[in-house]
């Protein structure tokens, strides 16, 4: 069995950048995005909690043109600006990651929270599944 990353850690993140950055459906559909944004997993659980000694785990994205130029760890979605902050609980979140919850319906019924601009996120429909279809490939453990 190959090596599990634990949601939301360093190593999941730099594993999903690097699944992303390796991605030919991601490149081509988000080739004309250039805005960092920031996903940030809130309502963690007790283990989760525990293990991150946080209330909640978020990283900001460096995306452009199809790749991520790099990532920062956060302890919290506000220590960094970003044109987008996508917020959820870590069932939301863990749902997305599965494939079991669309995360454009996750946007449209209140479970996913987008701070700044929804349009452009909305627009870009192509750019949004590729990243979450990449989300999908990385080989994640879930504490909870």
């Amino acid at each position: 069995m190959s090596e599990r990353y634990i949601f939301g850690s360093r190593e999941w993140v730099q594993a999903f950048v690097n699944i992303l950055n390796s991605d030919k459906e991601y490149e081509s559909a988000a080739r004309g995005w250039e805005d960092p944004i920031i996903l940030a997993i809130t309502s963690l659980p007790p283990p989760v909690k525990e293990h991150f000694k946080a209330e909640q785990v978020a990283v900001w994205l460096d995306l452009y043109h199809g790749k991520c130029r790099g990532f920062e760890i956060l302890s919290r979605a506000e220590e960094k600006e970003a044109p987008i902050v996508i917020m959820g609980s870590y069932d939301v979140m863990k749902k997305v990651a599965l494939g079991k919850l669309s995360p454009t319906v996750a946007v449209m019924t209140g479970q996913l929270k987008v701070k700044g601009n929804v349009a452009k996120l909305l627009s870009n429909a192509a750019a949004s599944s590729a990243f979450v279809n990449a989300i999908k490939k990385v080989p994640t453990e879930f504490l909870a």
